[in-house]
């Protein structure tokens, strides 16, 4: 019964260092550039430092429409690694916020300088579900 507990603890211990590596790994800026429904290009930018983030869509290459931070964390769920999206605040800038009373939860898997997530999953939204491949900003 001790070796079992032993082992379990230790399996604990890997899956929240294995979990708080892969926010590690997450820090940086990351990019995905998309096409909306109307033909119009966009870069989604997602920032993440610590347990933080900034997520910024632009069109063309630098006019800023949309502007978002809060708190990030990773977690699993059964066999899927979860990042969640928590006290956010928005704005068409970065100093003109508000709070927003909804979290973000995605499906994600990380590849060596790619960052692939399902977002819009988690419960019934405006926006249409979608499986994304940020890459990682060298800079």
């Amino acid at each position: 019964m001790k070796r079992f507990l032993a082992l379990a603890a230790l399996l604990s211990v890997c899956a929240l260092n294995g979990l708080a590596d892969d926010l590690a790994r997450l820090e940086g800026k990351w990019t995905v550039k998309k096409t909306g429904p109307d033909g119009t290009s966009y870069t989604q930018v997602i920032e993440i430092k610590k347990d933080k983030f900034k997520f910024r869509i632009l069109k063309g290459t630098d006019d800023l429409t949309l502007y978002a931070e809060g708190t990030v964390k990773t977690e699993t769920s059964g066999p899927f690694n979860v990042i969640k999206f928590t006290d956010i605040r928005a704005g068409g800038t970065e100093s003109d916020l508000q709070s927003v009373s909804d979290d973000r939860a995605s499906v994600y898997m990380l590849g060596e300088d790619t960052w692939t997530v399902a977002s819009n999953l988690d419960k019934e939204r405006d926006q249409k579900p979608s499986l994304d491949v940020y890459a990682k900003s060298k800079k």
